[in-house]
């Protein structure tokens, strides 16, 4: 399989093109520029922690453009190889891993991830050198580099997210120096574009995101013109931070304890909250409620700078035909897409729904479904077909406890981002349907209630804008449908499957030594002296369990019983690859709204599983992207959960089709936040609350991991390390029993993330609230396993229940 190849076509595909004045890209054959930015040279391939990786071969954007053909200024190039040389020759390690024994204890280790890193300093250019490249050239080509936060750790609002003082001097320099800049992001996340507003003189923005080895290359290319960008924004970039509806309740900054959110900053008691102890304990209360990213800027009436679903190509298109029909299960749309320029190029037809006049308060609109067109030729069209289920037009009612259509009218948007969509047909719903019937759970804690305002339309003055794309559009014969009771069927999740492995014969000890991790239980244990017990040890002192993978390491594998016939499968990260590509970030993966695409990045990643012997690859990360200011941004797809959940089924069933390899989405659940996620050890804090509405919770965070149960087959499930409100993700019977087994049908494994046992949550605990695994584990985490079932805390059926889900999990692997 020639991974580089679907690397570079998802690049392709997936770079978007968000300003083009004059048509100032692609650029003309031999075409000068001056190149400025460090990251010209230092491209950014991926972001830190679990979604770092390391590229084979490293490309570099000026390498690259220079390849293709553009001819940058070469005194300026020689300026920041000279510099950025010095700079690499007096740099010091930022951690020493070979010291790593005497901080192998997971807390500490989260401790270092989670210290801030600034973005890298740029240079100013001397006067000289730019009346140098000025008289070279009138062009310039400026690549913005950022690659802050990661893994416990949240980007900062000063000096990252705005532009940073050495940034600002560089922008000032180039954009009054050159008649025309072409801006490019090479960004691990989103940072304030206004001040792009300001210079006339920038001509194009390119979104490059963390683009993976073959990024450089992809976009010298799209630069050239020898590929049309087709890529669209999977989130909404704002005016200013303050524009987005979570800034007020996003904890961020770790260097100032007073500017974490805690209970007391709502008029909420900790104490009755369940932390106790703690010199302090942070929130993050979801405020916006159901009106996050498009659905807060569509119905409230915020401008934004570049909306949710838009992206520009070299070429026009034009949408016509839209036809929208009943059938038994949901709506089909077609729709014609023709190339009308006179370049060939890929569009993007993006429908939403609309909810007018029903009881409960709706965004505006909300994505439901997308398909992108071929490769059209100048003149070509294409007919595109969607499909849409009954059950995407329901809303959850919290008060009755279900998913309903309500009586009243929806309107089909059919268009090329959120902000161009028409109305391409309504349906009528007589009646209000209930599609499926669930149990209040995750709801706020009645100490809480009543004392936290959720934004809805009532307590702020809202009234949608409507805005059309102007194209050759014609109403269908069909433009009015009747929806009645009969029409709408929900199918219930089945039964969960029990392994055939007769459990009674195994002792308490067996079974708790099965519910956690191999090794001596922490986090990077490979890098240990081997000193502590990896397992516990019967009367005559044999280990119960070991570690039977040929290439797995202790800390990653489950445990084995080889002569009960129990093999031990090896996890490892994460969702830019196991380490054999530099794959790009699922951000950037999102922008090609392209489902083959998706599934051949699954099938290329099940590939190297396979390749490492690697069982289940813990990805894809389906949080959302609720604040700009999340560290782990550029792991997660999107700020809409329907993207995110089709982007993540697509690349499970390319990695499970065809490999011996499962998939393991995290984080389950609600965990858009880093900043103390956990808590933290050193300081006496406490991990932090995700406080949000039950609705909120089922709509946007929690469905992603429904479709991937539902729709994509998942066999295991990663929980998150936070609190939902007051309750820890991984020992929450509500989230891992209540929805995910008896609510959506889940039948595998439910795995803590790694490094639960020291901070979070107690292994009999979890056990019992349905999390079956804890990792790392290890001998610390069996012995909390004992204890709790001496006390009553779990019980043997639980246990068995748990290590039945395992097996289930391995023989699936083995299929």
């Amino acid at each position: 399989m020639d991974t580089k190849k679907i690397a570079k076509k998802i690049v392709q595909e997936s770079v978007v093109l968000l300003k083009n004045a004059s048509c100032t890209l692609p650029f003309t054959k031999n075409q000068k520029a001056a190149f400025f930015g460090r990251a010209q040279f230092h491209t950014y391939y991926s972001g830190n922690g679990s979604g770092a990786s390391r590229a084979s071969k490293e490309q570099t954007i000026l390498e690259e453009c220079e390849k293709k053909g553009i001819c940058p200024e070469r005194e300026l190039k020689s300026f920041y190889l000279q510099h950025l040389t010095k700079e690499e020759d007096s740099r010091q390690p930022e951690f020493d891993f070979s010291n790593m024994k005497n901080v192998v204890n997971s807390g500490i280790m989260y401790e270092i991830f989670g210290k801030y890193r600034s973005p890298e300093k740029e240079y100013e250019i001397p006067e000289k050198l730019l009346d140098t490249a000025k008289q070279f050239t009138d062009t310039a080509v400026l690549v913005i580099g950022r690659n802050s936060g990661g893994e416990e750790c949240d980007r900062h609002l000063e000096e990252d997210y705005y532009l940073t003082a050495s940034e600002k001097t560089l922008t000032e320099q180039v954009c009054t120096s050159f008649k025309k800049v072409v801006l490019i992001l090479n960004i691990n996340g989103l940072i304030d574009l206004a001040w792009t507003q300001k210079y006339e003189s920038i001509k194009s923005i390119l979104f490059l995101g963390v683009c993976g080895e073959q990024g450089p290359e992809a976009l010298a290319e799209i630069l050239t013109g020898e590929v049309n960008p087709s890529g669209k924004l999977p989130v909404t970039i704002a005016q200013k931070y303050e524009d987005y509806p979570s800034a007020d309740h996003f904890s961020w900054d770790k260097e100032h304890p007073d500017q974490i959110l805690t209970y007391d900053s709502y008029g909420l008691n900790a104490k009755e909250n369940g932390s106790i102890g703690y010199d302090k304990s942070p929130v993050t209360v979801y405020k916006e409620g159901i009106y996050s990213g498009y659905r807060y800027f569509d119905t409230f009436r915020r401008e934004p700078l570049f909306p949710f679903g838009v992206g520009l190509s070299y070429t026009e298109f034009e949408i016509s035909k839209i036809r929208v029909k009943k059938e038994s299960s949901g709506l089909r749309i077609g729709a014609v897409i023709k190339n009308i320029g006179n370049t060939a190029g890929r569009q993007v037809l993006q429908i939403y729904i609309s909810a007018v006049d029903t009881n409960c308060e709706r965004p505006y609109q909300e994505l439901k479904g997308f398909e992108k067109t071929k490769l059209l030729a100048a003149e070509e069209s294409e007919e595109l077909n969607i499909f849409i289920p009954w059950k995407e037009m329901a809303c959850y009612d919290e008060e009755r406890a279900v998913y309903v259509i309500e009586k009243g009218t929806y309107e089909i948007l059919a268009g090329s981002s959120s902000r161009e969509t028409r109305t391409a047909a309504r349906v009528y719903a007589e009646e209000d349907i209930i599609t499926q019937r669930c149990k209040n759970r995750l709801s706020l804690r009645d100490c809480n209630r009543g004392k936290i305002e959720f934004l809805t339309k009532s307590s702020v003055t809202a009234k949608a804008e409507k805005t059309c794309w102007q194209a050759d559009f014609k109403n269908p014969d069909q433009t009015e449908i009747i929806l009645k009771n009969e029409d709408v069927t929900d199918s219930l999740p089945g039964e969960a499957e029990v392994s055939a492995l007769d459990l009674d014969d195994f002792s308490i000890e067996e079974l708790a030594a099965l519910c956690v991790g191999y090794g001596p239980g922490t986090p990077f244990s490979a890098f240990g002296d081997g000193s502590d017990p990896e397992t516990i040890f019967d009367k005559s002192g044999k280990p119960l369990t070991t570690n039977s993978h040929p290439t797995g390491v202790n800390g990653y594998v489950s445990p084995a019983m080889t002569d009960r016939g129990i093999q031990s499968v090896f996890y490892k990260d994460g969702p830019s690859g196991i380490g054999e590509s530099s794959w790009p970030s699922e951000m950037l993966m999102a922008c090609a709204f392209d489902r083959k695409l998706w599934r051949q990045f699954g099938a290329a990643a099940g590939y190297e599983c396979e390749k490492q012997q690697v069982d289940i690859w813990l990805a894809p990360a389906v949080n959302l992207h609720r604040n700009p200011l999340c560290g782990r941004n550029f792991e997660y797809f999107s700020e809409d959960p329907y993207l995110t959940g089709v982007c993540a089924c697509e690349v499970t069933r390319g990695v499970q089709h065809s490999h011996r390899v499962l998939v393991c989405p995290k984080h389950f659940a609600v965990n858009e936040q880093e900043t103390y996620r956990r808590g933290s050890r050193k300081k006496n804090y406490d991990a932090a609350d995700s406080i949000l509405t039950e609705r909120a919770a089922r709509e946007l965070y929690l469905k992603p991991f429904e479709m991937l149960v539902k729709e994509a087959g998942v066999f295991c499930i990663m929980t998150s390390f936070n609190k939902i409100n007051g309750k820890f993700a991984g020992g929450n019977a509500d989230l891992c029993i209540g929805i995910l087994r008896e609510e959506w049908g889940f039948r595998g494994t439910v795995v803590t993330d790694w490094g639960d046992m020291d901070i979070v949550v107690d292994g009999a605990d979890a056990v019992a609230a349905g999390n079956d695994i804890v990792m790392p584990g290890g001998p610390p985490v069996i012995a909390q396993i004992i204890t709790g079932c001496q006390e009553g805390r779990v019980t043997r059926a639980q246990l068995e229940a748990a290590v039945g889900h395992l097996l289930f999990m391995i023989d699936n692997i083995q299929k």
